[in-house]
Parts: structure tokens; C-alpha cells; sequence
């Protein structure tokens, strides 16, 4: 057995207690392979329960071993490290725009900086060093990606609200290993090669306390690690971060944060959903294992999914049609025959995105379907001309009108800048919002105070009547600050700044 713990430089001996769990799993070491560590850690935690895990540490060490002493420096330890870390959180989330700025990244660079805590805080003062990861089935590099980098924002909130809730120590609750609190030592009455001075305690309540402590002690560490592996990025303008803090310096704040919003909501791969029924695996839940036609995927190379056969003998008399003649699947939403698959369903932006265009049950299969929609307010005469025209030809981006009332169509090519006009037109249109008008009435300006008939003051006049005596006023004000940032027009620039995080939006022309 270890010896007692007494103070602070026995917690430093302590690093060196016995690496039992990562020898149980067959664990490499971190500072051998970071990312394969995390992914055995990962597949062992998954096929582990918390009972296995206290199990494998009370072969080492049992209740007999700690004093009350003990438990009291480890509490206040433990409380040291949690409000070093609270006061960093406070400071990122009140004055640095972290969760902005950490939603831009790209997912390579938010791997890296995760990988790069979980690295430090194996090394950093803990009883269990690299084993504490056993302790944290919350702490993975999969759960903090999810939603582009959401699960990790959502878990540093959660972490400063549970450390910010309480003086005391705090523990941050988990299921998982909460169900292994009150355990018999599974030890005892076992160990007949125990030397006879040595009396082994029947329970584990007082090894799981410490455990609990060394893991939030852990994640702690995690916490303060990962977080200054950011800010380091940030302040030395690294190559990974050098992207997201042009788009920072060179957009509006309000720009970035969009970006990053429906960046968390775009799947990093289609859904897989049963044909018939349309449920994913996650609907029907655990050990279920979708099948597919085995005719199309080797005639076709091809996938329909079911999740059950009988599923798939309902779906018969509509699949046979196609079976293994042409890749033919219903585009459910989400998957693959979705055009859409990439954009979940949570973000307001998105939702505007995918229901625009949906009239009498159909939905939005071609940017062309983010039409106008019923007003929810009420429009202008000129206005509602305007969207009575656009809904009667949906290829047209705006009408504008010649002085002598002739209308021109408006209608733009690239698809990025289509996409974000529509976008916006649709807020403007149904009076869901009134930011947006000043960006459209910059780009038509831009694009079409040339055209023949048509000039600037016809079109500013034009705007006017449909939405408003102020409009001119708003799109002057926005030409103004385009022009002190040295930029082309609003839309332009988000899209080649949006380029920057979600890739070339040229695909959008494909709809």
C-alpha cells in the first residue's frame, strides 16, 4: 500500500502511485501518441461502468488507508485549482469573445487545443496522473467537437456555474460514475495474501470521495489547460488562428457571432435514417444496427437504410421500382439524398434557410424556394407589390423599377451572395426583422445604379416607398463604414470571410 497522505509534497509523490487502470485497458502513454491515447481512453470508458473502474483502484488502495485529515487537504486542494479556473472562464467569457472566436476555429485546430489539455493535465499534480481520464466519461475530444465546437462551450459554462455555485469544493455531477458511490470493496474477505496487521475495510465509500476529488481535479486542470492553449494561439496570432481573427477584426460583431452560430449547427456528416419509418439510430437507441438493400449497394454501390426487416418489407412495394436500376431514395432530411444534409435544424438562420421556401407542404429544394412567405406584420403598398411579383417568379432575387415604371429583374449569380440576400430579403419581407435592408440596398446599388433606366436615386427612391422614409438613411450609413474598413459591400464580404470557416459556398449553386 501507498503511504498516508499528509500534505502537499506527498500529493507530488502521489503522481507515481502504481498506472493500473491505463495497464487494465492497455492504454498508450500520452506523451507518446496524444491522439491515440484519447481514443483508447474513449473505446474503454464506452465498454467500462464506474463500478470497474473503483474496483481496479481498491485493489490498491481502500478506506483503511485515508484520515479525515487527509480528505480535508485534498478538499481544500481541490478548491484552490477550481477558483484559478473560475477566475479564467469569468475573464474569457466576460472580456475576449472566447466562445465566438473558439466556434470560427476549424475542427483540426480545436482537436489540437483540446488534445493539448487533456496532455497537460495527465501531467499536472493529481493522485492518479494519466488514470484520472477513467474518472471523466464527459472529458472527450468526441463530445467537445459536437455542433462545431458547442460541446465544449457548453461544457466550460457548465464547469463555471457548478465551480461559481458554491465556497466548497465542487463536484461536477455524472451518472456514470456517480452509480459506483457506495460500493462494497470488492476486495475484502479475498485478500488471504493481505499481511494480518494490515485490515482491510469493507467499503469504498472514502476511496470513491477521493477519487471524485481527483477527478474534478482533473478536469480542472483540463480546463485551465485547454483554455490557455487558446489564449496563447490568440495572443501570438498563430497560423490556425490567423483566420479567425481577421474575420474578428474585419466584420461587425454581430457578423461573427452569426458565423459561428450556424457553424454549430452544420453535421459534419449526413444522418443515416430507416427508409421506412425515418428514424436514425439514435431515435430507436442503443444496439441497433440499420441494414441496407444489399441488391443496390452491389449493383449500385448505393445505400438504402432500414432499421428492421420489418421496415423494409414495407417499404417494398415503393422501392422495387428502383431496386438495383437506379440510385432512387426518398432525400429524407438529414441524409445523404437530402441536398441539405449539412444544416441541422436548431439555429434560427438555419430553420429561415430550410423553411422559406415551403408552401403547401413543399419544402426547399433549390435556393430559388427561399421565397417571401406570409407577412407577420404589415407591408407598404409598394411592398407588398414587391412580394406578390417575387412569389409569381421565383428566379428573381428583387424587381426593380425604371423611372418609368418598367420592371427590371434582379437576379444574382453567385450563389453565396443569392444565398445571403434571400436570406435576408425574407426577414425584411415578413417584418421578422429589420436588420438585413441596409446590406440589400448596398449590393443592388453596387450591382444595378448603372443599369439602363435605372440610377441611384431611382432605386434609394424605390426602397423608400416599400419599406420605410428612413431606409436611405440606413444603407447611406452602411456604405459609409463599408468604405472606412476599405471593403466592397456587406454581402460580398461575408461571403469571402465566411469562405474562411465554412469552405467555397459554390456548392450551393448545385441546388
Amino acid at each position: 500500500m501507498a503511504s498516508a497522505i499528509k500534505d502537499d509534497s506527498a500529493i507530488e509523490k502521489a503522481k507515481h502511485l502504481p498506472a493500473l487502470l491505463s495497464k487494465k485497458f492497455n492504454i498508450t502513454d500520452v506523451k507518446q501518441d496524444a491522439l491515440k491515447w484519447n481514443k483508447e481512453w474513449e473505446a474503454a470508458i464506452a465498454s467500462s461502468t464506474a463500478a470497474d473502474v473503483l474496483k481496479e483502484i481498491c485493489h490498491f488502495l481502500d478506506d483503511s488507508f485515508f484520515t479525515p485529515s487527509d480528505i480535508e487537504f485534498l478538499h481544500q486542494d481541490l478548491r484552490s485549482v477550481q477558483d484559478h479556473v473560475a477566475e479564467i472562464l469569468r475573464s474569457l467569457f466576460n472580456e475576449g469573445h472566447f466562445d465566438t472566436i473558439w466556434l470560427l476555429l476549424n475542427v483540426t485546430e480545436q482537436r489540437r487545443h483540446i488534445l493539448e489539455g487533456l496532455k497537460e493535465a495527465s501531467e499536472a499534480r493529481t493522485l492518479w496522473g494519466q488514470d484520472c481520464r477513467a474518472l471523466c466519461p464527459e472529458v472527450t475530444v468526441s463530445n467537445f467537437l459536437a455542433q462545431g465546437g458547442k460541446g465544449f462551450v457548453d461544457f466550460l459554462t457548465r464547469v463555471l456555474e457548478i465551480t461559481e455555485s458554491s465556497t466548497k469544493p465542487a463536484f461536477l455531477p455524472n451518472s456514470w460514475w456517480e452509480q459506483a458511490s457506495n460500493l462494497p470493496n470488492p476486495w475484502w474477505g479475498q485478500a488471504s495474501d493481505v499481511s494480518p496487521r494490515k485490515q482491510i475495510s469493507e467499503s469504498t465509500k472514502l476511496v470513491f470521495e477521493v477519487a471524485t476529488i481527483d477527478r474534478n481535479k482533473f478536469i480542472g486542470h483540463f480546463v485551465m489547460f485547454s483554455a490557455m492553449s487558446i489564449v496563447r494561439d490568440i495572443t501570438n496570432r498563430s497560423e490556425g488562428m490567423k483566420g479567425v481573427l481577421h474575420l474578428m477584426e474585419n466584420t461587425e460583431g454581430y457578423v461573427a457571432r452569426s458565423l459561428a452560430g450556424v457553424k454549430t449547427t452544420l453535421r459534419d456528416k449526413p444522418l443515416i435514417r430507416c427508409e421506412n419509418c425515418t428514424k436514425t439510430p439514435e431515435d430507436i437507441g442503443q444496439g441497433v444496427r440499420f441494414m441496407v438493400c444489399s441488391v443496390c449497394k452491389t449493383k449500385l454501390k448505393f445505400e438504402v437504410h432500414y432499421c428492421s426487416q420489418a421496415c423494409q418489407k414495407q417499404d417494398w412495394s415503393l422501392h422495387k421500382q428502383a431496386c438495383g436500376k437506379k440510385p432512387v431514395s426518398k432525400g429524407l432530411r438529414g441524409t445523404k439524398g437530402d441536398s441539405l444534409w449539412a444544416f441541422g435544424d436548431s439555429n434560427p438562420a438555419v430553420e429561415l434557410i430550410r423553411n422559406l421556401g415551403k408552401k403547401e407542404g413543399r419544402g426547399l429544394t433549390s435556393l430559388r424556394d427561399i421565397g417571401v412567405n406570409p407577412c407577420k406584420g404589415k407591408r407598404s403598398p409598394a411592398a407588398e407589390r414587391q412580394a406578390e411579383m417575387l412569389e409569381a417568379d421565383r428566379n428573381v432575387d428583387y424587381f426593380l423599377f425604371t423611372a418609368s415604371g418598367e420592371a427590371v429583374r434582379f437576379v444574382i449569380d453567385d450563389p453565396g451572395a443569392k444565398m445571403v440576400f434571400r436570406i435576408n430579403r425574407g426577414m425584411v419581407m415578413t417584418k421578422t426583422g429589420d436588420t438585413g435592408l441596409d446590406a440589400m440596398g448596398e449590393y443592388m446599388l453596387k450591382v444595378m445604379s448603372g443599369y439602363p433606366g435605372l440610377s441611384r436615386h431611382i432605386i434609394l427612391k424605390q426602397l423608400c416607398e416599400e419599406h420605410g422614409a428612413d431606409t436611405a438613411k440606413k444603407i447611406v450609413w452602411l456604405e459609409r463604414k463599408t468604405r472606412e474598413r476599405g471593403k466592397t459591400t456587406f454581402i460580398e464580404d461575408w461571403v469571402k470571410d465566411s469562405a474562411n470557416v465554412f469552405g467555397d459556398w459554390s456548392w450551393l449553386g448545385s441546388l
